[in-house]
């Protein structure tokens, strides 16, 4: 009842929308009716020689200045960085870094924050999976069918609330049809080939639509093998200093238990008015993945007595629930379902001043089991209705922006053996605008949202097996008031040469898993403890850009510092858990059975950091179109606590510069790429420092024009030709599991 009454209230939404701008439609008929009776009377020579038809141009808005700290990877550029996650497809952009948990999961690091400071959308509406949850957890987005792909960290970044104080990253792709089709039919074909993990990721669009109506539907099928590495899984240095074990089982060339497989697809419908437009989708992502098994499993230091009778056994049938591969060394894998409504109405200038109201909802069921040794250990459900109404003006000749509300209503869960999180109910509500004035050459760029945020536990107290920490008594409701701030100015004093100051104030209220988490999640190797005395994290950010562009050269630098008050983050405390035994200790007896005890704490912290870039045409031909250009870049960011010994914040991404040599033209390029990463000797307490790395990646591609039939574009990648081992410092799973080594991927894509 309670998804029939919310698709009762859509509909009901949509059809309003609709009725008004019938109205509106009938009384321009009448009006026009009128006015044609009157000319029809006029005299024939007081009639005019030519009569034209009004003509009503919708949707379309002035050209804007761009907007602070917004940038957008599209076209040729989004495709050859396109890969299996999207962490790994903008890990080349300033700022972004990828958190890894072995190929199959990437999660954004924008500006050395992820998770529940960075929202990720889908055509904007968030995600609402499970990574904010656990850096384990895959995004429910397939990157084959984005059009393009925002990055904004400017004052739009108030639109989306207190989880958006990193910033925000939008995929769109389309899904839902927003303009009438041109052709009966269109659509692409892409598919690509890894020779690393021989892995094979394809997918298909098709648009189709008459009149008014219009029909979008797609699909993708994704599968590789364990990813090859040069070197050795486990850092045998990191086992040895931290762990005390000299002699581990140790994978060497690649890495077991990383193979995936992901299927899935959408279907959208639109209908199109004279003012107005209402559609929706349905899509559905079924990924399943394995976790890098790292040491998890038997312990060769403390096989207790196994390793007289492990040498004799020859065959093991009957004896596979003992001694056998999924016994000994459990490989932890995770099924992964999403089903996903999205709802779009729009309606253009209503009124004179109005540019546009549009409503936007999606719902989110979203579910996956974690399997150890085949057997499901613990089921996550996340169910969410995020809903977002909005209206865009332009009443004065300098002035526009937007009004908006949003909502979101979400339902979690984590049950089975590692029950570590109970069923929670969050509902969170914010009002919200924007507004833009530009007077010459100066535009200046506000944004102010309320917040509240009320989280509903739906268990008295937090317990584990056992009597290893005493239970934590939880209070029936907690809730979260957040008011967020950001103004940016932004100076055009000649047509190539743009300034940008922005400054944003942002409240984020706690997260669920930060204030009700208790008890071991296997695949991260913790126990995850909560703290429901957490207050709201409040970020105060101030970004200095400048950009310059010329026919020749363009430049690009961002420096910036934030100041974080109540900065909430992963505590090691430096103590262990047993999981079998349900006990504490200084130290590991055993490393199959024992975790590290992560608790959630607030310190002060502040961030620095900068971005750079500049491209240059070193020469071109003046015929053909053929350019050589060059490209210099850098990025850096650096986490520190304010109080205390002013140690590091865990898990930041190193210092990185290169450049990148091109050569091509409209039809074809090539590009070779060099990154050189210094090793990040700042892990936070407790962590482990990693080496630094050079990466050498190269492209090429070409298109063939095929006339009215369509285009083909070929293209192939080389990635890591250096065969460097790199160990991700953003990643949980850095000691444990190395980035992939050498590959290559071909692939080809088809429009019609």
């Amino acid at each position: 009842m309670h998804l029939f009454a919310r698709l009762i209230a859509i509909f009901f939404i949509v059809l309003t929308s609709s009725a008004l701008v019938n109205e509106n439609a009938l009384a321009e008929d009448k009006l026009r009716e009128t006015t044609d009776r009157n000319i029809s009377s006029m005299s024939d020579e007081s009639k005019p020689v030519i009569q034209m038809t009004p003509i009503n141009i919708i949707g379309t808005t002035p050209e804007q200045l761009p907007k602070p700290g917004a940038s957008t990877l599209k076209g040729r550029a989004l495709q050859l960085k396109q890969s299996d996650t999207l962490g790994q497809t903008l890990n080349e952009e300033l700022g972004v870094s990828n958190a890894s948990f072995g190929p199959g999961v990437g999660i954004p690091v924008v500006r050395g924050l992820t998770g529940s400071r960075v929202r990720i959308l889908q055509n904007g509406i968030g995600t609402h999976d499970a990574t904010s949850l656990s850096p384990d957890h895959a995004l429910a987005i397939d990157t084959l069918f984005a059009h393009d792909i925002k990055i904004l960290r400017g004052p739009e970044t108030v639109r989306y609330g207190g989880n958006a104080i990193g910033g925000i990253i939008d995929v769109s792709d389309g899904r839902i049809p927003e303009r009438r089709a041109k052709k009966t039919v269109s659509g692409t074909v892409e598919s690509r080939y890894n020779t690393n993990g021989s892995g094979t990721h394809s997918a298909f669009t098709l648009n189709t639509g008459k009149d008014r109506f219009a029909l979008n539907l797609g699909g993708f099928f994704r599968d590789r093998n364990d990813i090859r590495i040069p070197g050795k899984a486990i850092d045998e240095t990191f086992a040895a200093e931290q762990l005390g074990l000299t002699e581990i089982n140790n994978a060497s060339g690649k890495i077991p238990n990383t193979d995936n497989k992901a299927i899935g697809g959408f279907t959208g419908l639109s209908w199109f008015g004279d003012q107005v437009m209402a559609g929706m989708s349905v899509s559905h992502t079924d990924n399943r993945y394995g976790v890098p098994r790292g040491s998890h499993g038997l312990d060769p230091n403390h096989l207790e007595g196994l390793e007289t009778i492990l040498p004799r056994l020859d065959d093991l049938t009957g004896f596979e629930d003992i001694f056998g591969p999924q016994a000994l060394f459990p490989s932890i894998r995770i099924n992964m379902q999403q089903t996903r409504y999205d709802f779009k109405s729009e309606w253009y200038e209503p009124v004179q001043g109005i540019d546009s109201i549009s409503f936007r909802y999606g719902l989110v069921d979203y579910g996956h089991t974690e399997l150890e040794g085949g057997l499901p250990f613990t089921r996550f459900k996340n169910d969410t209705g995020e809903g977002r109404m909005e209206m865009h003006h332009s009443l004065l000749r300098n002035l526009s922006g937007s009004f908006g509300v949003q909502w979101i209503d979400r339902k979690f869960s984590a049950l089975g053996v590692e029950t570590f999180v109970p069923k929670t109910n969050q509902l969170s509500i914010g009002v919200y605008t924007t507004q833009t004035y530009t007077l010459n050459n100066w535009s200046l760029q506000g944004g102010l949202r309320f917040e509240h945020s009320q989280v509903n536990p739906k268990a008295n107290e937090l317990s584990l097996r056992g009597s290893a920490l005493s239970p934590v008594a939880l209070p029936d409701s907690l809730d979260f008031q957040a008011v967020s701030a950001s103004l940016g100015l932004q100076w055009n004093p000649r047509q190539d040469f743009t300034a940008t100051l922005t400054y944003n104030h942002g409240v984020r209220p706690p997260d669920i898993q930060e204030l009700f988490s208790f008890g071991p999640h296997l695949s991260t190797r913790s126990l995850d403890v909560g703290n429901v005395r957490l207050n709201n994290e409040t970020a105060n950010m101030v970004d200095l850009g400048f950009e310059w562009q010329t026919e020749r050269i363009s430049m690009r630098f961002n420096g910036y510092y934030s100041r974080t008050s109540d900065f909430i983050y992963q505590r090691n405390t430096g103590l262990v858990y047993e999981v079998d035994n349900e006990v504490i200790r200084q130290r590991c007896v055993s490393v199959v059975e024992c975790v590290s005890i992560l608790a959630y704490d607030q310190r002060n912290a502040e961030f620095i950091g900068y971005e750079s870039r500049v491209d240059a045409t070193l020469y071109q031909l003046p015929y053909d179109d053929l350019s050589l250009s060059l490209s210099l870049f850098s990025d850096y960011v650096r986490g520190r606590f304010v109080n205390g010994e002013r140690d590091d914040v865990p898990r930041m991404p190193p210092l990185r510069y290169g450049a990148e040599l091109g050569l091509g033209n409209r039809t074809w390029s090539t590009a070779l790429r060099y990154t050189r990463a210094e090793a990040q000797r700042h892990p936070g307490i407790n962590e482990t420092p990693t080496n630094g790395y050079h990466l050498l990646t190269a492209s090429a591609d070409y298109q063939f024009k095929a006339g009215k039939w369509g285009d083909l574009w070929l293209f192939a990648k080389g990635y890591n030709l250096l065969d460097e081992e790199i160990r991700n410092s953003v990643s949980f799973l850095r000691n444990f599991a190395p980035e992939p080594g050498r590959s290559f991927i071909f692939g080809l894509r088809a429009t019609f």
